[in-house]
């Protein structure tokens, strides 16, 4: 059975960049690879995208195949889908009805979310010719409000404090067990590729190690693999640590630190 959390770790896996056509009469032309996936190829492709990150994971089923914001925003009302709150997995309507992304975590303040047709970060969110992460204030006013599927697994993580779905609203920072990092960290590499002992808590010292610069996003998967560890090596001798103490697994004082810097809680 699919998952919420195979889901982000699928999005987080699309490496970010540019994926349109390009020809010299009309420029970036709006053809990628998921229009031809979803059947309708060469328009705006943000709700698209969306769509097809939860095919990909055969997760089709739960949200609509439609090709603009609006059409799903009216679905999710009509089915009690709607909320104002974000969770993990939700579409974002954001300019009521210019663009989407999905989320793929949340804090007090902050909703991080990834997305196509979209532009890098520093730039405005909205129409572009790739797919990249964002972070948005929770109470920017281009923010219309989200989409919440409902999972076959249950509801993700949320800030809905009354939720249909029946989940618990999770407040403040999330919190990133330190004991289920280190043991991803030891059975992750030897198992299966792409295996997750721990998927929800590596992800986001993934997501964190992405930031810093040290992890491409196309290695943000909730697998503790050789390619993290090789990152979190990195990030320990940032913090001046070295010999078995820059080993890449997480100790409480450098996971403390990724963690204050990037919006998480340690266990």
């Amino acid at each position: 059975m699919a998952t919420w959390d195979d889901l982000i770790a699928h999005l987080q896996a699309v490496p970010e960049g540019v994926y349109e056509g390009w020809n010299a009469r009309d420029g970036y032309d709006n053809h990628t690879k998921w229009g031809r996936e979803f059947g309708e190829d060469g328009v705006a492709w943000c709700v698209i995208f969306d769509w097809c990150m939860y095919n990909d994971v055969g997760l089709a089923r739960i949200v609509p195949k439609v090709d603009n914001v609006s059409a799903f925003a009216d679905w999710a009302r009509a089915r009690g889908q709607w909320s104002e709150y974000p969770s993990w997995g939700a579409w974002v309507d954001f300019g009521n009805g210019a663009h989407t992304e999905i989320v793929v975590r949340f804090d007090d303040v902050h909703v991080y979310t990834k997305g196509g047709n979209t532009i890098p970060t520093g730039g405005d969110a909205g129409q572009g010719n790739g797919v990249y992460s964002h972070t948005f204030r929770r109470t920017d006013p281009r923010v219309t409000g989200y989409l919440a599927p409902r999972f076959p697994d249950g509801c993700p993580p949320t800030a809905d404090p009354h939720d249909p779905r029946g989940g618990a609203p999770r407040t403040g920072k999330p919190t990133v067990a330190l004991a289920n990092v280190i043991d991803s960290a030891r059975h992750d590499p030897p198992a299966p590729q792409g295996a997750a002992a721990h998927r929800t808590d590596v992800l986001l010292v993934e997501q964190a190690l992405q930031a810093e610069g040290l992890l491409a996003s196309g290695l943000v998967d909730g697998s503790y693999g050789t390619a993290t560890i090789r990152a979190y090596a990195a990030y320990q001798r940032r913090l001046g640590f070295s010999g078995t103490d820059a080993n890449g697994i997480p100790g409480q004082t450098s996971l403390t630190r990724l963690g204050n810097q990037h919006g998480f809680r340690v266990s």
